[in-house]
Formats: structure tokens, C-alpha cells, sequence
């Protein structure tokens, strides 16, 4: 069979939002109506080929498995079902195993598919009604909240970070930017200011997209840096504008053919866009143990790779949908792909997880779709999909565009160069200095904690708490990095005083 034939190529997308706050969803009805309009754009009757579903998981908190759900409800034939990791990595690692799969002739057509319906749980929960499902994880339930008990065994890493009381991801994240700030030298009111000039074009992208959106409405630097009743801070630098928000009721699908089959079923040219290639990278560690703090080595292998596999060079990509559930990420994917902050090329094509909304573990295939939708506009451009997850450790880089690609598909891991990690310890008196630090803040009482990522005299890495977390106030707006500490042995943790 000749090569083209086998090609894969995207033939239909579709995205659904329910912004009525009446109507109380399970995720699956929405799933199942991206399915339809997904099925719908290919112009073609192509739900019947299809022989392999993947899918998003729905929650942490159970065990449904909404791919499997979805295929039943809409009439997909009995076949392969796969439902990927909590990462926000995971839909373009899938993208990228369900082209293999049509390249190598296992399958003709492959469905992609997740969503959640958050909002609808928290809006069960206010009008005193059973949700009709669990939220997606256990920071999907709004801002006000809900109560619910984190699962046994979720998110429990045995890292630096988490010793010094970083568990949610804005902590995590926060950490990270802290040592961004620092190795540019900004004082805490020029970082925020490069936030703010950052995001400000994201909130542009999603005011053009009101039907999808969360939040389609075009903000300044300021409305998203200053800190507010309505925009309190979170984990400093980040405030509430800066951060994911995932109390959303959003679902995407995504159907792969093979040209092949796009041929017989007529899927009109214009529909058709080309996964150019698929790499995935991921990290030996989490931030604490790589040589700087702020650096991705494996997210910059795994777009050198997939340019290098795809025959161009990062200034032939027209647009990019970078992971931006909080700054950091989108920092890391522009480092990665060498986009200066002048650069005038689209960061975002959905208008990022703090304004369209981040749907649990399946932003990036709605980002997938925003890229096909610009793909099928930009006739021979190329657009690059960035996946993040996990401890900032789980990274995909996908490439597509409307032309032809140049060579045959190709999906592989990014070959990594080895690397020390740096050690990093449970236990530790003495003194040290501050590599990354973050202020917490609680809705209510303000700042409340102060982790830290502190570095020994024998270079080995230890998480640190504030001694008298009373302090946090004093120490919040402060530049922490390079300050030194004294350490001590607190109750269960080390602590430290400046």
C-alpha cells in the first residue's frame, strides 16, 4: 500500500461549552456532543469507521471511564479503549500514538475525546442538588469550594517541593517562577508587570472565542497583576487571573483517518489537516534536582526533536498553543521553541486555561482543535501544540499545518542527555540560601505560608517552611531568592528563618 495512503490526517473537531448555569450536566453529554459536531465538521459519515477510542479521564475521585461511556452512547463499534494520565501532556502523547496506529495500518480512524463538567457540580452543590458526577480533581471546585476530601494517594510526591508544603499546582508552579524572576534580575513589581504584558494577549484570544470561553473578555496587564478582593493573590507571584481555572463545563473531540479513508468517504480537502509529527519528553525529577531550577531540559529536547523530525526550523512555526495553566508554563515553552517576548507570532490559539478554561486533563486537546481550526484558515502555515503536566516533568510537542507533510509521520520520544541530578535532602540544620520561594494566600486570612527550595553549603537541595508562619505577611511582595536562611528541624518538616 503506498505510503500516502496511511497518512493520518485530522478530519473533524469539535468543541462544546455549557455556560447555563440551569442546566446541570454529567461530562459525558457534553462528550458525547463534541463527538457529534466533531463528526459533523468532517463532512463525511465517519463515525461508523471508527475502531479505536481514547479518551481523558473524568475524575480522580472515581473510576467511570467516559471514553468507554461516550463510544456506547453514540453508536462507535466494539473495539480498542484507552484512556490516558492525569497530565496535561497526555491528549497530544494520544494524538500522536493514534496517528502511529494509522500510519502503521493497525487502525483506519481513531476518536479522541474527554470533558468535564465541573460547573455543574459546583452549581448542583449551591441549588442543594446531587451533582450528576465527581469534579475532575480536587482543585475543580471554584473558588467558594465544596468540601470534599482529597483522594488517598493523590498527588503525595516525595519531593523537595512537597516537603516544603508545595502539594497544589500553583505552589508547585510558583516555585518555578520565582527562579524565572530571579534569573532576569526582576524586583517583584517588574516581574508582575511581565505577567501581566504576557497574559494580556491571552485574554485577547479567548474574547474571540465567546460561544467556548470562560472568561472572553480582553484584560490588561493590570486588571491580571494587581492584586484584588476580585484577584487575590494565590501562590505570589500569581494572582487568581494568572492561575488555571478549571470550574468548567467544556468538552473536545478530535476524529484521525487515514488519507486513505478520507478519500473514500469524501472528506472535502479543506477539512483536512496533517499531524506532522509527535514527540514526548519527560524528566528524570522534579525541579528541585535539576541544575537550575526554572529550566525544562527534556520540554527543550522534545521541540528540537519534533522540528528536527519535521525538517524545519523553530521560525517556520506560525503559531503556537503553549500549556498555560500558570505563566511558567508558558515561559518554559517559549524558551523551548527560542519565542522572544516580542515576538509577534500567537501563543495561544484557545486563549489559554486561566480564560477558556482548563477542562481537568484535556485542555490540550481542545488546544489541538484551536490548532486544526487555524490550520484549515493558514493554508500551509504550521502550528505547534506544547503539552505540560505533572511536576512540570511530562512534556509533548505536536506540529501540524494543512499542507502535506514532507516526510512520513513520525512519533517518538525526545533522546534526553544525561544529567547529574542534584541531590536533595529530608533533614538539615544550618545555614543556606533561597534558589525559589513563594507566599501562599488564603481566601480568607491572607498570607499564611512561605515555601521555599533552599541550597545547602554541599549543594544538596532541601524544601524549608516558614518558622513562624505568622511571618508570611511580613515577607509577602519580597524577592526571596538569594536571601539567606538559617535552617532548623521543625514538627515533621524543616524550617527556616530569614
Amino acid at each position: 500500500m503506498p505510503l500516502h495512503a496511511r497518512t493520518p490526517v485530522v478530519v473533524g473537531v469539535g468543541q462544546i461549552a455549557n455556560k447555563d448555569p440551569e442546566r446541570i450536566v454529567h461530562p459525558t453529554e457534553l462528550m458525547c456532543e463534541a463527538v457529534r459536531a466533531a463528526a459533523t465538521d468532517a463532512h463525511a459519515n465517519v463515525l461508523p469507521q471508527i475502531a479505536s477510542v481514547r479518551s481523558a479521564p473524568l475524575s480522580i475521585f472515581g473510576n467511570e471511564r467516559g471514553g468507554d461511556m461516550v463510544a456506547e452512547l453514540v453508536g462507535i463499534q466494539p473495539g480498542a479503549r484507552v484512556q490516558w494520565a492525569y497530565s496535561g501532556a497526555a491528549p497530544q502523547l494520544h494524538m500522536s500514538a493514534a496517528c502511529a496506529e494509522i500510519a502503521s495500518g493497525a487502525v483506519d480512524a481513531v476518536l479522541l475525546v474527554g470533558g468535564i463538567a465541573d460547573a455543574s457540580y459546583r452549581n448542583a452543590h449551591r441549588r442543594g442538588i446531587a451533582p450528576p458526577a465527581p469534579p475532575t480533581s480536587v482543585w475543580s471546585q471554584g473558588s467558594e469550594g465544596v468540601g470534599m476530601r482529597r483522594p488517598n494517594g493523590d498527588y503525595k510526591w516525595d519531593t523537595a517541593e512537597v516537603d516544603a508544603g508545595a502539594e497544589m499546582p500553583s505552589t508547585f508552579f510558583a516555585l518555578v517562577e520565582s527562579a524565572m524572576g530571579a534569573r532576569h534580575h526582576l524586583d517583584r513589581a517588574e516581574h508582575a508587570a511581565r505577567l501581566g504584558s504576557l497574559l494580556a494577549t491571552f485574554t485577547e484570544v479567548a474574547a474571540q472565542r465567546p460561544e467556548l470561553a470562560w472568561f472572553p473578555e480582553p484584560r490588561t496587564a493590570l486588571d491580571l497583576n494587581t492584586p484584588s478582593a476580585r484577584n487575590r493573590f494565590i501562590a505570589e507571584p500569581y494572582t487568581k487571573l494568572m492561575c488555571s481555572f478549571p470550574t468548567i463545563d467544556l468538552a473536545a473531540a478530535v476524529i484521525v483517518t487515514s488519507t486513505e479513508l478520507a478519500d473514500q468517504l469524501g472528506v472535502p480537502s479543506a477539512q483536512r489537516v496533517h499531524p506532522w509529527v509527535g514527540v514526548g519528553a519527560k524528566e528524570s525529577g522534579a525541579p528541585s534536582t535539576r541544575t537550575r531550577i526554572d529550566d525544562a531540559a527534556a520540554l527543550d529536547a522534545a521541540a528540537g526533536h519534533a522540528l528536527a523530525l519535521a525538517g524545519i526550523e523553530a521560525d517556520d512555526v506560525s503559531a503556537f498553543d503553549f500549556y498555560s495553566c500558570f505563566p511558567a508554563a508558558v515561559q518554559l515553552g517559549m524558551r523551548a521553541f527560542g519565542v522572544a517576548a516580542d515576538d509577534q507570532r500567537p501563543r495561544t490559539l484557545t486563549g489559554g486555561l486561566p480564560f477558556f478554561g482548563g477542562p481537568g486533563a484535556n485542555y490540550t486537546l481542545h488546544g489541538i482543535a484551536c490548532i486544526v481550526e487555524f490550520c484549515r484558515r493558514h493554508s500551509g502555515n504550521v502550528a505547534a501544540m506544547v503539552g505540560l503536566g505533572g511536576m512540570v516533568d511530562d512534556f509533548a510537542v505536536g506540529l501540524y499545518s494543512s499542507e502535506t507533510p514532507r516526510r512520513p509521520f513520525s512519533a517518538a520520544d525526545a533522546p534526553l542527555r544525561e544529567i547529574e541530578p542534584v541531590a536533595t535532602a529530608h533533614v538539615a540544620t544550618g545555614s543556606g540560601v533561597i534558589e525559589a520561594a513563594t507566599v501562599l494566600h488564603d481566601r480568607d486570612d491572607g498570607p499564611v505560608a512561605a515555601p521555599a527550595i533552599v541550597r545547602l553549603a554541599d549543594g544538596r537541595r532541601v524544601g524549608a517552611r516558614l518558622a513562624d508562619p505568622r511571618l508570611a505577611a511580613r515577607i509577602s511582595g519580597l524577592t526571596l531568592v538569594g536571601r539567606a536562611v538559617t535552617l532548623a528541624a521543625g514538627e515533621g518538616c524543616i524550617t527556616y528563618e530569614l
